[in-house]
């Protein structure tokens, strides 16, 4: 009953972060993309395509190996919402509201669990929950994926505390899964939080429980495995795509690196983006917050350093990575930006703020715990101290009265259509199309008739009577795994034929004698596809024979 009450209490305390939210219509975003992939993704629900690596609307209807690149985990949930009826921009608005309440109870959770006290992982998750990055992340960014991600650094560090302490085969589960649900979410996130999660492994290992490094191992193998299916194209196809667009131009790093006036002193709030000077953008860390985790909590742990050793040095550790991962988003760390290319995806040093909040709060919580006398009160205090300073912050810009059918017609559509159409785009189109696809397949050459031509999510199929010999050319970009079948037979295919284009898009073309034939174009999977899926079938199995495995000790 105690549990329940935390619980309710928190999931409480988050209504007012996503009150605006429950109302009908939807609210504009930068990343106003959000309904429109759980639209995609339903359409490969519809044609079984699972896991789902192609869209039909995306690249101007000309198909894109969206979640062959893209987190797909939020959208397979949304995909699901609304196969029980729930309208796509309500899926969104549920998805974001999971998002704050989720977050608030995995934070409490680790907390609670750590310290053995409620109060101060109470505390912690509130903090997690009422800061500003929290909001922008929602009412400004839409940036679905990077919040969701921020539900999984908690669970994971409590999974490997629990597995490392206990042994016990149901924390290995978890650690694993909550790798893969990191991991396919936003694999970025998952890369920037690696060196937290080694920290503190590494950390409660050294308290004397080697034995379990095996464990940490293998659950990190197992979480690896569950991801493989989208981890491993991410890792070996991203050659077979454009990336200079998301490297390149405002996408560029170098101009998104925040002053330390904007990290802990700024209060400005606005609906703009990061490096444009005139527009108002907050990323700050939460003035409660890093007072907290970056004064307050290193004092208390000196403070306590010999009569609590342990919690105190990992308080001090916490708030030592939370100064390194705020130190990444500041132009001074420029040098190590410059040496790790890989860190240029992330686009903008500012998206470490991620990591930041969540190890301040972290340090916040702990710091609650160490207070030697009237933390309940103090708490209190930070608490209401902490949402009135950033309530007034979970507001859209604005508000639209539509529905599903508005959101994905006339103009609306058009836009979703063409937005960030150069991310991911098939290497083999030079640039992005500038009008919609064509309903039918082109006939560069010779005569053909098309009769039942079909588009589905990730295929082409139609009948087609050649009257004199034809070359075709398909409404569909080339992708490695790209398969053309005539009659069941699989058919060499080009995407060189670029006649009567401004620019050539590498479109699926071949050549066909006169006759009657039926075509089905479809994507299969590559070896690195294949590898990939294999090894996440065989995590499901591993992962389904240690619940069984456990069941039945537990019967035992």
């Amino acid at each position: 009953m105690k549990k329940i009450f935390w619980v309710i209490l928190i999931t409480l305390l988050t209504i007012p972060t996503f009150l605006n939210l429950v109302r009908s219509g939807f609210f504009p975003m930068q990343d106003d993309l959000q309904a429109f992939r759980v639209y995609e993704m339903d359409k490969c629900f519809e044609d079984f395509q699972i896991p789902c690596r192609w869209v039909p609307d995306a690249g101007y209807q000309y198909g894109y190996p969206q979640f062959n690149f893209y987190p797909p985990l939020p959208y397979y949930l949304g995909a699901v919402m609304h196969r029980v009826g729930i309208q796509y921009i309500d899926v969104v608005k549920i998805l974001f509201i999971l998002g704050y309440a989720l977050s608030a109870l995995t934070m409490y959770v680790l907390v609670s669990d750590l310290l053995k006290s409620k109060w101060p992982g109470f505390v912690a998750s509130v903090l997690y929950t009422y800061i500003p990055y929290k909001a922008v992340e929602v009412y400004v960014r839409g940036a679905l994926s990077e919040f969701w991600a921020q539900i999984f650094f908690p669970l994971i560090l409590w999974a490997i505390y629990k597995l490392i302490k206990t042994g016990k085969s149901k924390y290995l589960i978890w650690m694993s899964v909550s790798i893969f649900f990191l991991m396919t979410t936003h694999v970025l996130m998952a890369m920037i939080f690696v060196p937290v999660a080694l920290a503190w492994a590494l950390f409660w290992l050294f308290e004397g429980r080697w034995k379990n490094l095996g464990k940490i191992f293998w659950g990190g193998v197992l979480g690896f495995s569950l991801s493989a299916f989208f981890v491993l194209p991410v890792l070996f196809e991203k050659q077979f795509v454009h990336s200079e667009g998301i490297l390149s131009g405002y996408f560029d790093y170098r101009q998104h690196f925040v002053s330390l006036y904007k990290l802990f002193i700024s209060r400005e709030w606005g609906y703009g983006s990061s490096g444009f000077p005139n527009e108002k953008l907050n990323l700050s860390l939460g003035t409660v917050q890093w007072i907290l985790g970056l004064v307050a909590a290193p004092i208390l742990a000196i403070m306590n350093l010999k009569r609590n050793k342990k919690i105190s040095i990992l308080t001090l550790g916490i708030s030592a990575a939370g100064l390194v991962s705020i130190f990444m988003i500041h132009m001074k760390s420029s040098f190590i930006w410059a040496k790790l290319p890989f860190l240029w995806y992330l686009q903008f040093p500012w998206r470490f703020l991620a990591v930041s909040i969540f190890l301040l709060c972290l340090a916040a919580g702990i710091a609650i715990y160490l207070i030697p006398k009237g933390k309940y009160i103090l708490g209190g205090l930070v608490l209401l101290a902490v949402v009135i300073l950033n309530i007034g912050f979970y507001v859209p810009k604005d508000w639209l009265t539509i529905n599903d059918s508005e959101k994905f017609s006339g103009v609306s559509w058009q836009k979703q259509l063409t937005i960030s159409i150069f991310d991911y785009l098939p290497i083999y189109a030079k640039l992005p199309p500038i009008s919609a696809a064509p309903d039918l397949p082109e006939v560069l050459d010779g005569t053909a008739e098309f009769s039942d031509y079909r588009k589905g999510s990730d295929f082409q199929t139609g009948s087609v009577e050649v009257l004199a010999d034809a070359t075709l050319r398909l409404p569909l970009f080339d992708f490695p795994g790209m398969q053309v079948k005539v009659n069941g037979v699989v058919i060499n295919h080009g995407h060189n034929d670029c006649r009567n284009e401004e620019f050539c898009l590498g479109l699926v073309s071949f050549k066909l004698p006169e006759g009657k034939y039926y075509i089905e174009t479809r994507l299969t999977d590559t070896p690195v596809r294949k590898i990939g899926n294999y090894l996440s079938l065989t995590g499901i199995v591993v992962v389904f024979w240690l619940i069984i495995k456990k069941n039945e000790k537990t019967i035992k």
